[in-house]
């Protein structure tokens, strides 16, 4: 079965991050996040790239929040832009590297207290073969009809999966079966994480499945209330009971967040989703210039 990881590139300079995608794999879709592939054997590498950042700060979040590893472009006059990507990332708790013609010094200064003032640094980079953990969720990022197949979706497994699997939909709860799996069109018996699919549903409408965020297996707690710590950073601001795009596991969804005491908050979501490591937090309407990441919740 094929497995691999998903790194995702970031820079204000948009023909950088092409650039050193290209030197980790080939472009095969061009939608809003673009996705390289390169295949070895049973590995495949899926780089990602948020084709409208910084102008569409979700979709660059929810690239990270599929990813185990980053790749960040730093040049040698930086801007906010850059601050940002260095928030998003450390966020995230991401591991990663930075290519940049800058000197180490300036950059553990520039980055001074965050967990990417350690990343390596690098003038291209790194060609390695990894896995995504398994975390028992599909991401979805697509769903329609095939004439003569029915239902599928794509998106990337974050858990092993086989034909015939029963999953779970989120947010509808509706249980489907695993039809036939598809990885860079060809049929599979099964995969690992770390690999975009196309499944093929069985027991499911087209309408069913418009809205679908993931597919997670029976045994994954789901939640619309999630209670944690919050961490961040000194220049954020927060008001009690507003709303934020809370991000993880490729999904953004609005909640409202609610402060108790001692950095502990309580996020009441629009729909169940599975419980995640993290989830960061994200301001689409902070004014221009101004970090739009506020920090992140680790829940309890």
């Amino acid at each position: 079965m094929y497995y691999g990881n998903v790194i995702t590139v970031l820079s204000s300079d948009k023909e950088k991050s092409k650039l050193i995608a290209e030197k980790l794999g080939k472009l095969h879709e061009n939608e809003k996040i673009q996705i390289y592939y390169r295949k070895k054997e049973n590995y495949i590498r899926s780089v990602l790239v948020p084709r409208d950042y910084p102008e569409k700060i979700l979709d660059a979040a929810e690239a990270v929040s599929l990813s185990s590893y980053c790749v960040f472009y730093l040049p040698t006059t930086p801007s906010w832009v850059d601050g940002e990507i260095a928030l998003l990332i450390s966020s995230s708790n991401c591991k990663g590297e930075i290519i940049t013609e800058l000197p180490e010094e300036n950059v553990k200064k520039l980055f001074k207290g965050l967990p990417i003032e350690n990343f390596p640094i690098t003038q291209n980079p790194s060609d390695f073969e990894d896995r995504e953990k398994d975390k028992g969720i599909v991401y979805i990022d697509k769903a329609f009809v095939v004439k003569g197949v029915g239902v599928v979706v794509t998106g990337f497994s974050y858990t092993q999966v086989k034909v015939h699997d029963k999953l779970k939909v989120i947010p509808n709860n509706k249980d489907v079966e695993i039809k036939s799996i598809q990885v860079l069109d060809e049929d599979q018996e099964g995969v690992e994480p770390g690999i975009r699919i196309g499944f093929s549903l069985r027991n499911v409408k087209e309408d069913e499945m418009k809205d679908t965020l993931l597919l997670i297996k029976s045994n994954i707690k789901t939640t619309n209330l999630i209670h944690g710590k919050l961490f961040t950073f000194p220049w954020s601001k927060i008001a009690d009971k507003s709303n934020y795009h809370i991000v993880a596991n490729g999904i953004s969804i609005m909640g409202e967040i609610k402060i108790i005491e001692n950095n502990t908050v309580e996020i009441k979501l629009k729909n169940e989703i599975p419980i995640a490591e993290r989830f960061l937090l994200i301001d689409v309407n902070a004014k221009q210039g101004k970090p739009r990441v506020l920090g992140y919740i680790t829940p309890d």
